[in-house]
């Protein structure tokens, strides 16, 4: 029976993450995983490459060699597994369920803040402050888009919250009820 990408995700990130943090080495393997999924979004022919059946299994042991250098024995681990077991596909989706258990673990929230005109940085961590006091959470991380449909006002969504406080929706509210 094939397991789905949700079920290997979850099971290869839950099992890495618990070892990281067994060892005392899950700050370490973060850091290492971001790397990884960079290099993974910069070169998205990489991993076509280690998937294509017309690419020989030496220069796939020789990109792999390339990925593993420098790395934790954790990682190496991970991906000499991944490429042993054919799911090297999958490699930047475990990456994806690592980085949310690590922000389960460190209390962390990541959010997108949508605006109609760009914050800067003091605005941004008094906003991620606020949110952090209203979600009970240690520290949030800001992605901010944009957009200048809403006129004016703040759109933040994370995982399981949005708080729409944009003029635009405002004025609809008001449209409604005048149109009631």
């Amino acid at each position: 029976m094939a397991l789905d990408k949700a079920t290997i995700s979850h099971r290869y990130g839950k099992a890495l993450f618990e070892l990281a943090l067994e060892q005392d080495k899950r700050q370490e393997v973060c850091e290492e995983l971001n790397e990884l999924q960079k290099v993974i979004q910069e070169e998205p022919q990489l991993v076509l490459f280690m998937t294509s059946p017309q690419i020989g299994g030496q220069q796939k042991l020789a990109m792999l060699k390339t990925l593993q250098e420098g790395a934790s024995q954790l990682t190496v681990n991970l991906l000499a597994m991944l490429h042993d077991y054919g799911r090297i596909a999958n490699l930047a989706s475990i990456i994806d369920e690592f980085n949310r258990l690590n922000d389960e673990f460190e209390k962390t929230v990541r959010a997108t803040v949508t605006t109609a005109v760009e914050l800067d940085e003091g605005q941004k961590e008094k906003l991620a402050a606020a949110f952090a006091n209203v979600v009970g959470a240690n520290k949030v991380v800001i992605d901010q888009v944009v957009d200048e449909s809403i006129i004016g006002g703040v759109i933040l969504q994370s995982q399981s919250n949005i708080y729409d406080g944009s003029i635009k929706s405002k004025l609809e509210r008001i449209k409604r009820l005048l149109l009631k």
